[in-house]
Formats: structure tokens, sequence, C-alpha cells
């Protein structure tokens, strides 16, 4: 369960520093580039885990990005969500999506389990539509520093 992002910041999975708009850049760049990669395979439903984790990497990559600008420099994946999450910068419908996709990344990532065709195709449907969102929210930020 995602706590609240000031937990974070007191259990240094969080660190505040100053906004880094060349990091910030560069993470949602690499998002944008990960995904045009993805969204050119064809993927096998042998494939789809690993197809699964790199298209959740876009997601993480590009809020992360969105936490540089702000100044923080997380050490979780649950953090993320939270700064997201706090800082209102996505719906909370698309803040649980992201976060369930959180989950069954570490369970492929950490207990090997598989990922569907199915689920992988949705999750990559899901970041093409959000991240030109994100990329918007960027550009926000970057305007009211």
């Amino acid at each position: 369960m995602i706590k609240p992002f000031q937990y974070y910041l007191q259990e240094k999975l969080v660190r505040k520093s100053s906004s880094n708009v060349s990091m910030g850049k560069s993470l949602i760049e690499k998002a944008e580039l990960r995904l045009k990669k993805v969204g050119r395979e064809k993927i096998e439903e042998e494939e789809a885990s690993i197809s699964f984790e790199e298209t959740y990497e876009v997601l993480r990559e590009a809020l992360q990005s969105l936490m540089e600008i702000k100044g923080f420099k997380p050490y979780s994946h649950e953090a993320i969500i939270s700064f997201v999450k706090e800082y209102n910068l996505l719906s909370s419908e698309k803040i649980n999506i992201v976060d369930s996709y959180r989950i069954l990344r570490n369970n492929s990532v950490y207990k090997a389990e598989k990922v569907s065709l199915e689920k992988c195709e949705e999750a990559l449907n899901f970041a093409k539509l959000t991240l030109p969102e994100i990329r918007k929210v960027f550009e926000r930020l970057i305007k009211e520093r």
C-alpha cells in the first residue's frame, strides 16, 4: 500500500535536493525512446513479461522526471507513485493503474511470475496514452519553477 509522501521523506526513501531539469529531461526523453522501441516490437506470449517490465520502466522514468523538476530523488518505486499522488499530477485512476503495474512488475522481476500477453498489451496502450500527458505535466512544471 502506498503511504503518504511524507513517510518516504522521513524514511529517507526520497531525498530533497535542488531542481534538476537536465536529469528530468534525460529521464522523460529516455522514457519516450523506450516506449518507441517497445511499441514497434511484436510482442509474443513468451516475451510478454520482459516487454511488460520495459513498459513499466517507461512510466517509472517519466514519473521520476517530474520528481527531478520538483527537486526530489527517489530510492523507491512506491515513493514515485506517492509523489505523483501528493502533487495531484495524474488522476487517481491512473495512479492506481500505475501502482498495480508496479506490483505486477515486482512479481515478475522478484518472483519470476509471468505476465500475460493481454496484460502487457494493456500496459503498453496505457503508456502510449499516458506518456504524452506526463510530458505536458513535465513542461508545465518547468514553466512554474
